[in-house]
């Protein structure tokens, strides 16, 4: 069963919100935006029965919050919906979760991905 805890009650851009760690070894995903918008989607995320069988690491945090991740998607500036979503469809393009019914043609896609897992 994977970990599922909150971290922060009392929520900051700087802090790590969100960590939920899968059964299976995979890639460490993290998710950064605006606290106050991106804990709806966090909310939302839980309820998610899929994400049992998640691989890998997905952390969500504040805009300003800085830890160790394969790939780090800003997802600064966008609306709750579209960061749901996004985190979605990143989740399945590195092979986290199926990706059955997640749409890959929505505006999140342009958002800025860093990958630390691959040299330069």
């Amino acid at each position: 069963m994977p970990d599922l805890f909150d971290i922060s009650s009392e929520p900051n851009d700087a802090d790590l919100l969100w960590q939920l760690t899968g059964a299976r070894a995979g890639p460490i995903l993290l998710v950064t935006g605006s606290a106050r918008v991106v804990l709806p989607v966090v909310d939302r995320l839980r309820v998610l029965p899929s994400l049992v069988y998640l691989r890998g690491t997905l952390c969500v945090g504040g805009r300003d919050y800085v830890g160790q991740a394969d790939e780090q998607l800003s997802l600064d500036g966008v609306a709750a919906d579209d960061i749901y979503w996004g985190i979605l469809s990143r989740a399945a393009e590195l092979g986290m979760i199926s990706g059955r019914g997640i749409p890959l043609d929505r505006p999140w896609t342009q958002a800025p991905i860093h990958n630390f897992s691959k040299a330069s």
